[in-house]
């Protein structure tokens, strides 16, 4: 991997509720290395997007980093300002791809308007450099350079969608932070702007987080992942790694959960049960109550996120049976289909 450029920490995200604080995100670490896409998946609610709003210091006011460390090129970006973050690192450096990016747009002004209003709050390019830049950038992404002075509701969903892209490179950020981009699109339209990515990541080596819950997608556009479950990492490792080798049960189950166009007749796995409201610190697997492979030590404390072999320290896993769970999944029949989660030992700890 290349230098990384940026680093996720041992970090902790708590919210504070009525009912106590609620930790979103638990000892969570990676790293995004140069003109790399990195996926973080998971289902709903696991903190995926949490994670990306305390990138960018975008954090609900009742959210607080209460440990651990994020760092942009060696820089820690969890103190910083607003206007710190403003002036050093938003849009600049790290720009953003919002969820359900298509209500982003201002509807009152053109694309152009909100192109110009960004390079003047954080560049000194004038007006004429910025329309010169965005309507290259509109040529990347698939739309008409005559277009960039229309109106949002002049374009369909997946040109906002584009648009919304184009204005996220206008000022050649390092990093891009993509939250569900294709959520609101059907699926030839997904598959075209994920082509638009492909063709940014190689002609300008932009970095990407790329977040989803569609562990499809990032097979199919990242070059690493992290697979998170209930505020923890539970694996992390080349999208290789993760599809012919996971270790940890939420990772195998979830592939499980996709379909497959060469296993038509396959009967898809399902994740029983909810994921967990942590109140206070977490102190356990919080997939433990889901895991059909569950022992009581999981219960009892988190596992670490670790090496799965000594040859490859970037493939880990943060479960204690990982070095054993493709024997126990082979000695009950091969089939992650068929299990009932939340036993209190599991099917094969006796």
């Amino acid at each position: 991997m290349s230098e990384p450029i940026l680093e996720v920490d041992d970090l902790t995200i708590q919210y504070r509720t009525d009912a106590g604080p609620v930790t979103a995100v638990s000892d969570a670490s990676f790293t995004i290395g140069e003109g790399e896409y990195f996926g973080l998946v998971g289902e709903s609610g696991c903190g995926k997007s949490t994670i990306a709003n305390a990138v960018l210091g975008g954090l609900d006011p009742n959210g607080e980093v209460v440990a651990g460390s994020i760092r942009y090129r060696g820089q820690e970006l969890q103190d910083m300002s607003e206007s710190e973050l403003n002036a050093a690192v938003r849009w600049d450096e790290i720009a953003w791809i919002p969820q359900g990016s298509m209500n982003s747009l201002n509807p009152l002004e053109t694309i152009s308007e909100q192109a110009f209003e960004i390079a003047k709050a954080h560049t000194d390019m004038t007006r004429a450099e910025t329309m010169e830049k965005f309507r290259e950038l509109f040529e990347i992404v698939g739309l008409n350079e005559s277009r960039i002075d229309d109106y949002p509701h002049q374009f369909s969903g997946g040109m906002q969608q584009r648009a919304i892209i184009a204005l996220s490179l206008l000022l050649d950020p390092s990093l891009i932070v993509a939250d569900e981009p294709t959520t609101a699109l059907d699926v030839i339209m997904q598959d075209q702007i994920f082509k638009y990515l492909d063709r940014i990541k190689t002609e300008m080596n932009t970095s990407m987080l790329m977040i989803t819950h569609d562990i499809s997608v990032i097979f199919e556009s990242c070059d690493r992942l992290a697979i998170m479950h209930a505020g923890q990492i539970g694996e992390t490792g080349t999208t290789e790694q993760l599809y012919d080798d996971p270790r940890h049960p939420y990772s195998i189950l979830l592939q499980g959960a996709f379909p497959d166009i060469r296993q038509l007749d396959r009967e898809l796995a399902t994740i029983e049960g909810h994921p967990p409201q942590n109140i206070g610190d977490v102190t356990a697997c919080t997939f433990a109550d889901r895991c059909p492979w569950a022992v009581e030590e999981c219960r009892e404390s988190a596992p670490e996120l670790e090496p799965v072999s000594d040859a490859d320290e970037f493939h880990r896993g943060a479960c204690f049976r990982k070095d054993e769970i493709h024997e126990l999944i082979e000695s009950e029949g091969g089939d992650v289909t068929s299990y009932e989660t939340g036993a209190v030992d599991g099917p094969s700890s006796n």
